[in-house]
């Protein structure tokens, strides 16, 4: 506890414990002089190293962060000239009430003006200096640390944002799929009922935190894909393969879910046999998705696919950065999907 508490001002103790020591190191060299140590020079040179510390830590706790920016600067000059002159002051009298020898030496010498003044000057000059180039950075510090919070926070915004905007858009198809179920009065509207049901659960409940499990996924993929298989109108193709060697990932839930929802958009008609494929396999450090689907419906077929490969792009741009290749190809007769992540195993 207490070294937690220390460990951020310990590099402010060690600076000022070697400033008060400073002096002293002279007598490590010449013993001798230890018998003309003078108890006045140490008492004053406490006093000079507590003022400057004061003037520090006022400094950069009050003065800084009260009256340097905001067009206060001219308060923050005149608080310094004060303190300097306290400082002066502070110096005159150390000097007035030192012992008469060094006071005299001092003035045969000729040395008043710059032990008065051009020294305090000097030494008070750094330290103010010291603390606003300190309090500067850390307040460029906190700054980063905002803009960080910031960003983040409508990074999450952004992505709950492209959740809502997915999930209707699949709600609304599903409900479309039962209502036709219901309409030929199919035996299956109930299990397709049932499957909307594990779908809706896993989309309201599961997928609130920032990751699922991968096998979680593939159950809502599956429950899906069961789902639209049970409309089509002409038996054909509809494959769905996991590799099993796939199992200890966490994956951003949602990723896959438009292409599938696409590949039966217009992978499907009332004439022709469907032909759609869906594949996960293992890569080294992450997984590869492929999707593949006859085209059918080849005049509502567009180019830009609209909000949908919008916000999947904007997602994996947001949630992988660096972390993903997205390739979609789509040719005269097939539109396929190759998405490859990079994923850190559990």
């Amino acid at each position: 506890m207490i070294k937690r508490f220390v460990k951020p001002y310990l590099s402010h103790i060690i600076t000022w414990v070697i400033l008060l020591l400073l002096p002293f190191i002279g007598y490590l060299y010449e013993p001798k002089k230890i018998s003309d140590f003078n108890f006045y020079f140490v008492k004053t040179h406490f006093l000079n190293i507590l003022f400057i510390a004061t003037t520090f830590y006022l400094n950069i706790n009050f003065m800084a962060p009260k009256y340097f920016f905001e067009k206060r600067r001219i308060k923050f000059t005149v608080l310094i000239f004060i303190l300097l002159a306290i400082y002066i002051f502070f110096n005159y009298l150390t000097i007035h009430f030192s012992p008469v020898e060094g006071y005299k030496k001092i003035e045969e010498q000729n040395i008043f003006f710059i032990r008065l003044i051009i020294g305090p000057t000097i030494i008070f000059s750094l330290c103010i200096l010291t603390s606003t180039m300190l309090f500067l950075y850390e307040e460029q510090a906190k700054q980063k640390e905002l803009n960080k919070l910031i960003e983040l926070e409508k990074t999450a915004a952004e992505l709950s944002m492209l959740k809502l905007q997915i999930s209707p858009h699949f709600l609304f198809n599903t409900l479309n799929n039962i209502r036709w179920l219901i309409r030929k009065k199919s035996e299956l509207s109930e299990e397709s009922v049932m499957k909307l049901s594990e779908i809706l659960r896993y989309i309201l409940y599961e997928v609130e935190g920032n990751k699922v499990e991968f096998n979680r996924e593939m159950e809502h993929l599956k429950n899906f894909i069961e789902l639209q298989t049970l409309r089509l109108p002409i038996e054909g193709t509809v494959a769905f393969n996991v590799d099993e060697n796939i199992h200890n990932f966490q994956i951003e839930p949602l990723l896959f879910i438009h292409f599938v929802e696409n590949a039966f958009k217009y992978g499907i008609d009332s004439k022709n046999a469907p032909d759609i494929h869906f594949e996960f396999k293992k890569i080294v450090n992450g997984i590869l998705f492929k999707s593949k689907n006859k085209i059918l419906l080849k005049k509502t077929m567009i180019h830009n696919e609209g909000i949908g490969l919008t916000n999947i792009q904007r997602r994996l741009e947001l949630l992988y950065p660096n972390k993903h290749e997205l390739n979609i190809n789509h040719t005269t007769d097939y539109f396929e999907v190759t998405l490859k992540l990079m994923l850190d195993e559990n």
